[in-house]
């Protein structure tokens, strides 16, 4: 299993890292030049495009030969899915980092505007949702797939990730009162528990998937 990780992690380490550069040097623009919208585009940015990046040097592999030498391996198959969805945590968390960093430059150390509940707070469940609402959908639909079909399915699971993220904004201001701080609460809440869910029920049926999958 720390084998597995850390061939997902090593084989996406060179594009995130220049993914990590151009994040720096986007939050550098941001404590020059301060404004709200870019922040926010930045820390969805950051989560959502580590996790995108992770995912594409997963499906990557689906076109050289080690996606099926691992399968001769003394290892199980969803020791390979665990390694996927935990590969994916780690980018996640890594993403998580640079906007939590931006927020506290900006709101603590160069004091270019106030840490906003109303709109940071929520900017950080939708950049976790949309990563977490990413990865539900696309791993089964790779591992079912038969052919190299990973990138069609990473853009379909991406827009199906926003969709749903925008549905429960949606939902959420229908049955949720004026704007508060309970409210903003609640809807954070909501939204990061619903795409935590989806992630988690998402595990079992990968690996049932992978599992019966022949190669």
């Amino acid at each position: 299993m720390k084998g597995l990780l850390r061939n997902n992690l090593l084989a996406a380490f060179s594009n995130a890292m220049i993914f990590s550069v151009f994040m720096l040097l986007w939050g550098i623009f941001i404590m020059a030049f301060p404004d709200r919208d870019l922040f926010i585009g930045f820390g969805l940015s950051g989560m959502a495009g580590f996790s995108i990046n992770g995912i594409f040097c997963i499906q990557r592999e689906s076109c050289s030969r080690w996606s099926k030498y691992k399968l001769t391996a003394p290892i199980r198959r969803t020791d390979i899915i665990k390694s996927y969805y935990t590969a994916q945590l780690v980018w996640l968390f890594w993403g998580m980092l640079f906007a939590a960093a931006a927020s506290v430059l900006s709101s603590r150390v160069f004091r270019r505007w106030a840490f906003d509940l109303y709109t940071d707070l929520p900017m950080f469940a939708l950049g976790i949702s949309i990563s977490l609402f990413l990865c539900a959908i696309f791993f089964p639909l790779f591992c079912w797939s038969r052919e190299n079909r990973g990138e069609v399915f990473l853009v379909i699971a991406l827009l199906c990730a926003i969709a749903v993220d925008a549905g429960l904004v949606m939902l959420l201001n229908m049955l949720l009162p004026e704007p508060g701080e309970i409210t903003i609460l609640c809807g954070t809440v909501a939204m990061t528990g619903c795409s935590a869910l989806a992630f988690a029920l998402s595990y079992p049926l990968t690996a049932h998937i992978y599992r019966k999958k022949e190669f």
